[in-house]
């Protein structure tokens, strides 16, 4: 059984990064919640510029809690390491003796002789140290999870949200756009349960639009890819039938949509705000590759996710029966980079 709300298996997905930070100092980029219950909450958000037109933000963030379970590697190759559970306030006394919490890997600062220092922080802590040693326009270099949710807004509306939630975060090489061999790092590979493929009505590129499931810690969300490769498209729809998952890889794409660039016009002192324009962006996550040796055709079926959302509602997590309101482990050895 699946270690899950629902008891099916997550579909995990993972993304990497490669740029300038961005809009580290902005207004509440960092933020502090305090909870009735006695419990906070540390978010620090921020940018990776990936290429000059492309920025994805991505999130750091914990809970604070009165316990925290700590976790020693074996020396043995195999066998399974030690775990220890310890009070708040010792949660770093026993880095010593090779304990360490599971959280963010920070290598941002230097030592004297210039050397990155790496250090493991709970994703509560992780918040202030990143804020801390982050500048902008620094090179950096970001791995972390992708998380999906979704709720309902006022109105009726689903509102589905994904989010980049860092796990890694280095100092990298001096990054300029701008020289010929320059490229851009901004990937992603995911599990997904595919649903269906249908070829977009929008006009210019050929665009496909791949309808799927992600199976969370404690939902069923719905998701969109995109696929520009034709031929890769008529592989979803030849080979594929709806309920069967396989790990994709591809590009994040985060740029301003040209249609609403508007020309600079020349002005007496500074720009009238009144008359500033709201850009929107272009979000997508782009498919351009799967492993048909992934595909399982068991798993995930409409039955087994239709008895993970009852079960949720049974406990009240989902409010009503349509779908997405709302492991197989894929290690690092297993990603495409």
């Amino acid at each position: 059984m699946a270690n899950t709300k629902h008891g099916l298996p997550q579909t995990k997905g993972f993304f990497k990064l490669k740029g300038l930070a961005a809009g580290v100092g902005r207004e509440k980029a960092f933020t502090h919640k305090e909870y009735d219950n006695g419990g906070s909450r540390n978010s620090f958000s921020f940018g990776v510029q990936t290429s000059l037109d492309s920025t994805v933000y991505v999130n750091v963030e914990g809970y604070k809690n009165n316990k925290v379970y700590l976790f020693k590697r074996s020396e043995v190759k195999g066998q399974k390491g030690e775990q220890k559970q310890v009070e708040w306030a010792n949660r770093y006394d026993y880095v010593k003796d090779g304990f360490n919490p599971m959280g963010v890997s920070v290598g941002l600062a230097k030592d004297i002789e210039g050397k990155n220092i790496t250090t493991t922080y709970l994703d509560y802590d992780a918040a202030n140290k990143v804020q801390e040693q982050l500048d902008d326009e620094m090179p950096i270099f970001v791995r972390g999870d992708i998380e999906y949710s979704s709720f309902k807004k006022d109105d009726g509306e689903i509102r589905r949200n994904k989010k980049f939630v860092v796990k890694n975060v280095y100092n990298s090489k001096e990054i300029d756009f701008e020289t010929e061999d320059f490229k851009e790092t901004a990937e992603f590979k995911q599990k997904i349960i595919y649903t269906g493929i249908t070829k977009s009505d929008e006009k210019g590129d050929t665009k496909f639009i791949l309808e799927a499931k992600i199976v969370t810690y404690s939902s069923i969300e719905d998701a969109e890819f995109i696929v520009y490769n034709t031929s890769l498209a008529n592989q979803f729809k030849k080979n594929l039938k709806p309920y069967q998952s396989l790990d994709v890889w591809g590009i994040i794409f985060n740029k301003v949509d040209s249609d609403d660039v508007q020309e600079e016009v020349s002005v007496w002192g500074e720009e009238d705000t009144f008359k500033r324009a709201n850009k929107s962006y272009i979000r997508e996550l782009v498919i351009i590759g799967a492993d048909p040796a992934t595909i399982d055709k068991e798993t995930y079926t409409e039955s087994t996710l239709e008895e993970a959302l009852n079960k949720l509602r049974n406990e009240g997590q989902v409010e009503s029966s349509t779908w997405g309101d709302g492991g197989i482990d894929i290690k690092d050895d297993d990603l495409p980079w």
